[in-house]
């Protein structure tokens, strides 16, 4: 599902510079910078879901906030950038990147980009439900009864400090590239003007 997204993430880029004006280009160069830090947050989050469950489904996810909430934290966090929500990155990067678009009149361009935000927003949330909501499996059965005191037996079980630190460092980063937008944004606009 990554892989799938990060060719629309190379078309926003693609297209921003098709623009062909001010904010089509500063959104396309800002969003190489944001898309930098979201894709690699998202991918060693997942690497490390993979190496913990030894599962690559939706399924498999079920009750990993109670279990590994650092990584799930960061997870999140890399999925609301690629949704496009403040005060990440990417909500920055497609701002600019709208902001070209309507200027240049494109309405196709912005409408693109708000649809893939969307079925981005339900690809993801659809990870996060089940992820928080559906219980963790009990070991030994497949589905029982509920229990109660499940929350209080929950144990954290993160991967290795190894692994876990570049996940919360690339999370780290797609919010102070968001935070920062400003000087960011700064340095690219003049960057264009030398050339």
């Amino acid at each position: 599902m990554l892989s799938y997204l990060i060719v629309a993430e190379v078309g926003y880029m693609v297209g921003g510079a098709w623009l062909g004006n001010h904010f089509g280009m500063v959104g396309a160069i800002y969003h190489i910078i944001s898309d930098g830090f979201m894709t690699l947050c998202l991918f060693l989050a997942v690497s490390i879901l993979i190496f913990k469950t030894k599962q690559n489904t939706i399924a498999g996810l079920a009750g990993l906030y109670k279990k590994m909430p650092l990584t799930m934290g960061a997870f999140t966090l890399g999925a609301l950038s690629m949704i496009g929500a403040p005060p990440t990155c990417g909500f920055f990067s497609k701002y600019y990147l709208i902001r070209g678009g309507i200027e240049a009149g494109h309405w196709e361009y912005v409408g693109a980009l708000l649809f893939s935000s969307l079925v981005n927003a339900i690809l993801f949330f659809r990870i996060i439900e089940v992820a928080y909501f559906n219980p963790l499996p009990k070991e030994g059965e497949s589905h029982g009864h509920d229990d109660h005191d499940e929350s209080e037996r929950v144990r954290w079980d993160e991967a290795p400090a190894s692994m876990v630190a570049p996940l919360l460092i690339a999370a780290s980063g797609v919010l102070f590239v968001g935070l920062y937008n400003r000087e960011i944004v700064t340095v690219i606009e003049q960057t264009l003007n030398t050339y």
